[in-house]
């Protein structure tokens, strides 16, 4: 698994809530397609889940700026990471990294 972006799905939903915005206003708001809305908030093991793109991202810091990268998405990082002998790492070694 390589490194990957994901949505805070409660975090962000709790935004658009606040604001009352319909998926069709949310689309306009972040320029994006209620579509990319729909799939980023699919779970990962549904087929047709996306994780959101640069455009989506952008989209939302637009629509929200008030908040920060952090506030609404989260790396994922490869836990099979290798050190420099080229052996899988623990992961107490990749952990130290988030702490």
């Amino acid at each position: 698994m390589a490194n990957k972006i994901k949505l805070k799905l409660a975090e962000f939903n709790e935004v658009v809530k606040k604001e009352k915005w319909s998926d069709g206003e949310l689309a306009i708001k972040m320029s994006v397609s209620t579509t990319q809305i729909w799939r980023v908030r699919l779970p990962d093991d549904d087929p047709r889940h996306n994780d959101p793109g640069g455009e989506f991202i952008a989209g939302a810091l637009t629509a929200f700026p008030g908040l920060k990268f952090n506030d609404l998405f989260f790396l994922v990082t490869d836990l099979r990471e290798r050190n420099e002998k080229g052996k899988p790492k623990q992961l107490k070694e990749v952990m130290k990294n988030f702490q």
